[in-house]
């Protein structure tokens, strides 16, 4: 993949492996966050990057005078990637009885890439970076790399209004979010505040993913629906149950958020290798192999390019 802050859509429109392209093309379908977030390519596995954290003092002399001299100051922190990925196998009576192994493949490739994007998904938001995962955005947000707000202003929880969502973008310092991350609940909800609190001015539109699919916009912004984690249970990745700070864990978040080299980005790391390898069948084993494996993790360069939103009742 090329060098530089680009999507994944983007990077792999640099290469000829058709399976990968595939593979890509799955991994963003099935994944907002995937579809959306730029990317950084790193040789190591862990980037260093240093943060302004006060500029020097400017002054005014007097002639003959001298100024006193100041550095200002920088913070370090570095970033790391995780190695993510999973093997099919097709074992050889099928091969037999369908007939046709290059359909057969196709069909695992795609369910192994699918359960990539959503468990990615999951760890953008919940990895901790103490179980072989990377950190995702609430444990960096509690880290100090990002900005939190209660919908009600305080510790208790309340229903979403779009004041509140305002006063969030507003929290954002280097413009306005590339999207807004919500679950189902909160996107009704947003939509229905728009509808019914103003008219003669529309505040909600519909624009398109990089697929032409649909989607809802809150004033110029996408609001992008993260549905069920990869668990397969029905669980949403934004659930309701989160404690506001009240001791009852009844609420949600939605999150505000800005991409881009310097802001909120993904890290590759191995140059932003992702190995697709199709072994054919094994010595070891009556079958056919596959493996899919990248090493991917998540920064927050500016605390000001990430806003939670927290607190929200579904009421």
């Amino acid at each position: 993949m090329p060098s530089g802050s680009v999507t994944l859509l983007e990077a792999t429109k640099c290469g000829n492996d058709m399976l990968k392209r595939g593979i890509v093309e799955v991994l963003i379908q099935e994944s907002p966050i995937l579809e959306q977030l730029s990317w950084m390519t790193i040789a190591g596995n862990a980037l260093a990057h240093n943060v302004e954290e006060s500029l020097p003092t400017v002054q005014f002399r007097d002639v003959n005078n001298t100024y006193s001299r100041s550095w200002g100051t920088d913070t370090q922190h570095f970033w790391g990637v995780a190695i993510m990925g999973g093997e099919i196998f097709v074992d050889n009576f099928l091969v037999d009885v369908v007939g046709n192994v290059t359909d057969i493949k196709a069909r695992q490739f795609n369910k192994i890439a699918k359960s990539n994007a959503m468990t990615f998904d999951y760890y953008a938001l919940n990895g901790t970076g103490t179980a072989s995962d990377f950190k995702g955005v609430k444990q960096l947000i509690a880290e100090g790399f990002g900005q939190t707000m209660n919908v009600s202003g305080s510790t208790a929880g309340a229903a979403l209004t779009l004041d509140a969502m305002d006063q969030a973008m507003d929290l954002l310092r280097v413009g306005s979010p590339d999207a807004i991350w919500a679950n189902r609940f909160s996107r009704r909800k947003v939509t229905g505040l728009a509808r019914s609190t103003y008219t003669g001015v529309s505040l909600i539109d519909i624009g398109t993913d990089v697929f032409g699919r649909q989607v809802t916009m809150y004033n110029g912004v996408p609001i992008r629906i993260l549905g069920d984690d990869h668990t397969q249970t029905g669980t949403n990745l934004l659930p309701f149950t989160e404690d506001p700070g009240s001791g009852t864990s009844t609420s949600c978040s939605m999150y505000f958020v800005r991409f881009g080299e310097d802001l909120v980005s993904g890290l590759l790391g191995k140059g932003g290798s992702m190995t697709v390898k199709d072994f054919g069948e094994t010595q070891a084993a009556p079958g056919h192999l596959g493996r899919l494996e990248w090493y991917p993790g998540l920064a927050i360069f500016n605390k000001y390019a990430i806003v939670r939103l927290g607190g929200i009742l579904q009421s």
